[in-house]
């Protein structure tokens, strides 16, 4: 049971967390399983239940006390409040191996849908990757405008990127991700969040020698 009355003001941290929450629940609906506590949803999303139950409390009142929550019509409901921000499009630059795997990636399961890709390498252009083409730099602007884009994300080595976050910014995209962890003007109505993967692994690998050394 779920009453639909979200908080306008939600922690950035919140809708973060969301977005583990519907892979978590969507596991678990693959696995058969029907009712869950928010401590099974915690285990599987490696943090604490009172955090869980927090999180949904921004968005409505969940489950029956005493029975949990049902797998299926939470996973409904939070998807349906997702889908009340609008239709996440994005695009994206840089399409070699690692931009390949992502928009691979994105057709399984995620709300976010990438609808065109670019690339400077002219023998990729024109060629689908799961449904989205590729395109040259020239025609981001273009594409962005038709397509009313607002974020991008950037696959690109780290000399190309401040020039193509330059492109977009001029194009109208509002929020960047870049995988490259390299410093980035843009103007204060621009959101950038990085993601760089072998710094992810140097921080587990300093958190690991930390608990060996306690």
């Amino acid at each position: 049971m779920m009453k639909n009355s979200f908080k306008s003001v939600i922690p950035e941290t919140t809708l973060r967390r969301m977005v583990y929450y519907i892979r978590c629940l969507n596991s678990f609906k693959k696995e058969g399983v029907e009712l869950i506590q928010s401590e099974d949803i915690a285990k599987k999303c490696g943090v604490k239940s009172s955090i869980v139950r927090k999180d949904l409390s921004y968005f409505g009142e969940f489950g029956v006390r005493g029975k949990g929550y049902d797998v299926a019509s939470l996973l409904d409901t939070i998807n349906g409040i997702i889908k009340t921000f609008g239709q996440m499009n994005a695009i994206l630059v840089g399409a070699g191996k690692l931009g390949s795997a992502i928009i691979k990636h994105s057709s399984e399961n995620f709300n976010v849908k990438i609808v065109a890709a670019f690339d400077k390498d002219k023998r990729k252009v024109n060629k689908i990757i799961e449904e989205t083409r590729i395109y040259p730099l020239s025609e981001i602007e273009g594409i962005v405008r038709e397509k009313k884009v607002k974020i991008a994300i950037i696959a690109i080595p780290p000399s190309d990127v401040q020039s193509v976050v330059d492109i977009l910014v001029k194009a109208g995209i509002k929020a960047i991700l870049s995988l490259a962890l390299i410093p980035i003007n843009v103007p204060d109505d621009v959101e950038v969040s990085f993601v760089d993967v072998l710094s992810e692994v140097e921080f587990l690998f300093y958190k690991l020698s930390l608990r060996r050394n306690r």
